[in-house]
């Protein structure tokens, strides 16, 4: 399961290929622990970008923490979806 991030606009960045609008955000790596707790790295190599998140009890949830964030950041519009692999 993944993140996919649909913009409205498509956008330039630090990537090969051009513009973007659609970018899926996996959890990579292992589960790791420091005081706050458990978090995993989440990311997406052709958007040259990694951060980490708590982890939840399930990987949709822990997914939900990234959504979260990237709200944050997204610009007006963007949609968000789960997408199963």
């Amino acid at each position: 399961m993944y993140l996919r991030m649909i913009l409205l606009e498509s956008i330039s960045g630090y990537w090969d290929g051009g513009k973007k609008n659609i970018f899926n955000w996996h959890i990579d790596g292992t589960v790791k622990e420091d005081k706050q707790g458990k978090f995993v790295k989440i990311g997406y190599w052709e958007a040259n970008h990694w951060f980490h998140v708590a982890l939840s009890k399930t990987m949709k949830m822990t997914l939900a923490n990234a959504k979260r964030r990237l709200k944050h950041t997204a610009p007006a519009g963007t949609k968000f979806e789960y997408v199963e692999e």
